[in-house]
């Protein structure tokens, strides 16, 4: 299987290389990330983890190709664990599109948003629009690996993702979708304990079922020239034969300094079709939420949200209000209900120096809770130092230092540091122009 998929990858890049030979700009990022932290495995018993990130964005483009590939490389130089060195690969594709994206198609390891539809895929993913009225959309591929390195899963005919979109704007304010996937995943077997009737104790490997899942759905947004929209959703389960989600959301803007929000979502649990909980009966759940944002003046807005989250036998209670400023802002926060209890209190301050290429922040955050109404509530304390120095346009570099301290640890501190290079390259573009 290993020579298969370096065959299937080799395949990808030989397609891949005229683009880069005739490539008329070159850009893209590269960063370099140290985190440090405690790991408490168990009690009693911790291990130091600083872990270091190597990343990189690259695109070569011309006229009508674009290749994108976007990875990284991540390693713990205190206490590797098992998988140590690690290489992920989150895009490798190629892009080919006529000229004013009249069709476009991508082929590789890609992501995929296509209404119900989200994921990564290593495969095909091809895009027709028809002037402004219509935009068809179909996709297919194996799923991207847990490991998310550069190969191709085993066992593709149970690991898939497939499906499309199509999407009608009739008039400039209205536009309305359908979409529908189908997708497969197997999940790894592990080895248990069982014991017989006599009671001898021996190792059974299990093997879960393939997880299947069949989901179309529709949505729309109907923008009114007076400053209002209104969204609608409803996601359908075809194996299942209910609908798992409904929303209607609507936004309007009173005046030139406040804006009203308001929505209904309907959710049921998404379950897979061969799952062993779909055997149990399944709560539903309703929320009703409403929000507002006002201007006080162009460095100072005020905004809040509340949700009120209705269940079978019980509720919850979401409230957010808070207020942005020119140097920082603040919020508090209120949960109550299903889940528990949680008040907070977050503020963040900062301030640019140097033509904004000095910014100091600090962030702090207050709250207690507790996850029973006859339990004692537990305080927490977290902040962040931080720093973002910028000594060139193309370059930055950000550090924080992170705290926590509640009844679990006395102070938890972490650091984090990041370097970040941002590149664009004009090449040569004659052959490109003479081949196109």
């Amino acid at each position: 299987m290993r020579t298969n998929n370096r065959i299937a990858w080799l395949l990808w890049i030989g397609m891949v290389w005229p683009s880069l030979l005739t490539a008329q700009s070159f850009s893209g990022r590269i960063f370099t990330s140290f985190f440090t932290y405690e790991r408490s495995d168990t009690v009693g018993q911790s291990s130091l983890q600083a872990r270091g990130y190597q990343g990189f964005q690259l695109d070569f483009r011309n006229r009508h190709l674009l290749f994108r590939a976007f990875g990284q490389l991540d390693h713990d130089f205190a206490s590797p664990l098992t998988d140590d060195p690690r290489i992920r690969m989150y895009n490798f594709y190629l892009q080919w599109q006529t000229f004013a994206r009249r069709a476009e198609l991508k082929l590789g390891r890609q992501p995929v948003f296509s209404g119900v539809a989200v994921g990564t895929i290593d495969g095909a993913q091809f895009t027709v629009r028809f002037g402004r009225l219509i935009r068809i959309k179909a996709f297919a591929g194996t799923l991207m690996p847990a490991s998310q390195q550069m190969k191709i899963i085993s066992d593709a005919k149970s690991n898939y993702l497939a499906g499309g979109q199509i999407r009608i704007r009739p008039v400039s304010n209205l536009y309305f979708s359908l979409s529908y996937f189908t997708k497969q995943q197997t999940r790894p077997g592990y080895n248990t304990l069982r014991a017989d009737s006599i009671g001898n104790v021996f190792t059974q490997f299990i093997q879960p079922t393939t997880r299947a899942f069949q989901m179309a759905a529709f949505d729309g947004t109907w923008q009114f020239r007076t400053g209002t929209s209104l969204y609608s959703r409803m996601d359908f389960d075809i194996y299942g034969q209910r609908i798992t989600r409904g929303e209607v959301a609507l936004q309007t803007r009173t005046s030139d300094r406040l804006s009203l929000n308001a929505a209904y979502t309907y959710r049921s649990p998404r379950l897979p079709w061969n799952s062993i909980f779909s055997v149990f009966n399944t709560e539903e759940n309703h929320e009703i939420e409403a929000g507002f944002y006002y201007q006080v003046h162009p460095q100072f807005q005020l905004q809040g949200n509340g949700a009120l989250i209705l269940y079978t036998d019980d509720r919850s209670l979401r409230l957010s209000v808070g207020a942005n400023t020119a140097w920082g802002s603040f919020n508090y926060v209120h949960r109550s209900g299903y889940a528990g209890e949680l008040d907070g209190l977050n503020a963040y301050f900062y301030r640019a120096y140097s033509r904004n290429r000095l910014l100091p922040n600090v962030q702090l955050s207050w709250a207690s809770y507790r996850l029973d109404r006859d339990a004692k509530r537990t305080p927490l304390l977290s902040a962040a130092l931080g720093l973002l120095y910028r000594p060139a346009h193309p370059w930055s570099l950000d550090s924080q230092l992170q705290i926590l301290r509640n009844k679990f640890y006395d102070l938890d501190t972490r650091l984090l540091l990041r370097f970040q290079y941002w590149f664009f390259n004009a090449l040569s573009s004659k052959s490109a122009e003479n081949e196109l």
